[in-house]
C-alpha cells in the first residue's frame, strides 16, 4: 500500500470514532511539520494531500510539503481497518485542522462505533 519507491517519512497519526458522529466517521489526525493552512478555508497553502483508497479496508495518505530545494513527503498507510469503508473517495473529507494537522474523516460502510476494537487492537498498518 504505502509506496516503497518513495522516499516518504512516517507522520504522528491519532484515530478515533469522529466526536460528531461516532456511529458514521473514523477520524484520523495526522501531524505533519511544516504543513501551513490557507488563511480561509480548509486546504493547505505549501502541500499536496492525496487520500487513495485502496479497497473496502485499507488506504494511503500522502502528503508533500512543499519546500525548497526539495520538497519532503510523509505517507501511512493502514492494510486492515476494524470494519470496511465507502470506497468512493468522494464521500471522505480530507481538510488542514490547523497548522501542521491534517483531518481525515473516512466514512465507514455500516453505522457502529469501531472505539472498543480501535482500543484493544489499533489498526494495521504499512510499515
Amino acid at each position: 500500500m504505502v509506496d516503497a519507491a518513495v522516499d516518504a517519512r512516517r507522520p504522528i497519526v491519532e484515530y478515533y470514532d469522529d466526536k460528531s458522529d461516532p456511529e458514521n466517521y473514523l477520524c484520523l489526525c495526522v501531524d505533519i511539520p511544516g504543513l501551513k493552512k490557507k488563511i480561509v478555508g480548509n486546504k493547505a497553502s505549501n502541500a499536496e494531500i492525496e487520500l487513495k483508497i485502496h479497497d473496502e479496508r485499507s488506504f494511503t495518505v500522502t502528503v508533500t510539503v512543499l519546500k525548497k530545494p526539495k520538497n519532503e513527503v510523509f505517507q501511512y498507510g493502514v492494510k486492515k481497518l476494524p470494519d470496511a469503508i465507502n470506497t468512493d473517495e468522494r464521500a471522505h473529507i480530507v481538510k488542514v485542522k490547523k497548522k501542521e494537522e491534517v483531518q481525515i474523516l473516512l466514512q465507514k460502510a455500516k453505522k457502529g462505533s469501531w472505539a472498543s476494537t480501535l482500543s484493544s487492537v489499533g489498526l494495521e498498518t504499512d510499515g
